[in-house]
């Protein structure tokens, strides 16, 4: 009887989500939040305060239609400033009006100003969210967590290796740390059948006999696409066959197109912006890249493997519980040399590209669905509700 008062309780939870980036944008964290909301129980209700401007129609590569979840936008750039203060009284007037059971937090600023709420009573319970290892914290947002992470009730994060992190650096009690890993579309995401395959290459000018590469990421420094294409040159040496697809945009567009020009690899890599249609073009990969220098729990990397793709990652935060022996290949980050190895390893033996796919999402569909994460998460809320 108990156990059941729990689930009603979860069912109809009201939980305020803080983050600094547009929930309907572009970037991993963000495919995490419209995945996780948008299947919660519908008797929840959520409000979602975005520290950012309302993306215009161009960079919205999602949706968040339920009648549960409610979107506003308060933009305030330097944390510090008259803004983030306004927006730190903005966040407490809307707990003292909202009676939320729990404040779910993304990214430094959200959490800063999750973690300084008076703490009057035993609700909300706060809940910190941490996506990756924290390579945008500057130094003084470290020093101010380190003393402020204990007021979170729980950090939960996607990947063993951000956890491990905070207990090391951050103070942070172990606890009071769940890792849950992110989930993936699998009825979304998955391999297509091979007629459907080839017209589609067909229809966007790639030959039968190309060797398509593709990499899912924003054009963010983190993301090391300078050492791809660096890597992709040696690859295209071997096997002019060879093909990059680079779906994603960001700030180093530029950057990026005068390293294409200048390795002279304008005829075989295409930039192709942000895209709704990922899961269309991901089956039409023979291999799924990513050469970043951190990463939390890429939702990119599931989203390949859900395809049935062979991936080739590099050795950091939580890619190796993700990229195994059975199911692609890791290397050292920075390394283009080694990550040309792999590809051309994986690009001349199809059979292994296609038993490390079928691995993959083997893997994918046990472990990864969106139900097991949404289930997980469900389960922790409870668990927050019921403590004192």
């Amino acid at each position: 009887m108990q156990e059941r008062g729990r689930e009603a309780a979860v069912q109809g939870l009201r939980i305020l989500v803080l983050t600094d980036t547009p929930i309907l944008g572009a970037g991993g964290s963000e495919r995490f939040l419209r995945y996780l909301l948008s299947r919660l129980p519908q008797e929840c209700e959520v409000d979602v305060l975005q520290f950012c401007a309302k993306p215009d129609s161009a960079n919205i590569v999602g949706n968040l239609d339920e009648q549960h979840v409610r979107l506003a936008y308060r933009p305030i750039g330097a944390i510090y400033g008259i803004a983030g203060i306004a927006a730190t009284m903005h966040v407490r007037g809307m707990i003292r009006r909202g009676n939320y059971d729990i404040v779910q937090s993304h990214h430094e600023k959200s959490d800063l100003i999750t973690a300084l709420l008076p703490r009057r009573s035993a609700r909300p319970k706060l809940l910190s969210n941490r996506r990756d290892m924290g390579f945008q914290k500057s130094g003084r947002m470290r020093w101010l967590m380190r003393r402020l992470n204990h007021r979170y009730d729980r950090i939960v994060a996607p990947s063993a290796a951000i956890l491990d992190s905070l207990v090391a650096t951050e103070n942070v009690a172990k606890g009071k740390v769940s890792c849950i890993p992110n989930g993936v579309d699998t009825t979304r995401f998955r391999p297509a059948d091979v007629s459907g395959t080839a017209m589609l290459r067909k229809a966007l000018g790639f030959s039968p006999d190309e060797l398509l590469i593709g990499c899912v990421a924003t054009l963010f420094p983190v993301k090391r696409h300078e050492d791809l294409l660096d890597a992709f040159a040696r690859v295209h040496a071997s096997l002019p066959e060879a093909r990059l697809l680079l779906i994603g945009d960001g700030p180093l567009r530029e950057r990026i197109e005068g390293r294409i020009r200048a390795l002279r690899l304008d005829d075989v890599v295409q930039l192709m912006g942000d895209r709704e249609d990922v899961a269309q073009l991901m089956p039409l990969l023979d291999v799924f890249v990513l050469a970043s220098d951190s990463e939390g729990l890429s939702n990119a990397i599931l989203e390949a493997q859900a395809c049935g793709l062979p991936v080739v990652a590099t050795r950091v935060g939580g890619n190796p519980d993700l990229v195994r022996e059975d199911c692609g290949k890791l290397v050292e980050a920075g390394n283009p040399s080694m990550l040309a190895e792999a590809m051309l390893e994986l690009l001349r033996d199809p059979a292994a590209r296609s038993g490390l796919g079928t691995a993959a999402r083997a893997r994918v569909e046990a472990g990864h669905s969106l139900q097991i994460m949404v289930d997980s998460y469900l389960r922790l809320y409870r668990d927050l509700i019921s403590e004192p």
